[in-house]
């Protein structure tokens, strides 16, 4: 009879822990997905601008960011009224790229490489973690500076 009511202690204990879900990271630790923008603005420490763009009315970005210490060119977030922070990507400049692909690489392990050729123009390198939570990208192209995205999965993989 106590082994019945310890089999039925465990699963109630696995019960409650997959209905109280910790919250999400993303990318920087801290911030979830799902965050309003003045959640994410605090988290931050800086005030972020709207993007002068008709198609984007949820994109925000602000420059001359610092991420770590490491200068970054322009941080981007895609907040949602209705889901709020969807989507994060920093734009960098190439020296500090090798930094933050080892780092990238220690925390979540060797990445999906490839390279793509768009329309035979600059040839793009990209790099792609999927971290059960967040898919985060990589992309090296010619022609733009570093680009490192972040954003939720859509695909547990559990069920691959």
């Amino acid at each position: 009879m106590t082994r019945f009511f310890k089999i039925i202690s465990l699963v109630l204990l696995l019960v409650l822990i997959q209905c109280n879900p910790s919250p999400v990271n993303a990318c920087v630790e801290g911030l979830s997905w799902g965050m309003d923008l003045q959640s994410v603005e605090r988290h931050l420490g800086v005030s972020l601008n709207p993007v002068q763009e008709e198609l984007s009315k949820d994109l925000f970005e602000v420059s001359d960011f610092q991420m770590s210490g490491l200068p970054v060119n322009r941080v981007r977030v895609r907040v949602e009224d209705e889901y709020g922070l969807k989507q994060l990507a920093y734009e960098m400049d190439y020296e500090n790229m090798t930094e933050v692909l080892a780092g990238l690489r220690h925390r979540f392990g060797p990445p999906v490489g490839t390279s793509v050729d768009i329309d035979g123009r600059s040839p793009q390198q990209q790099w792609i973690w999927h971290t059960g939570e967040d898919v985060i990208t990589a992309v090296k192209n010619e022609d733009r500076p570093f680009l490192l995205s972040y954003r939720p999965s859509l695909l547990d993989p559990s069920f691959l």
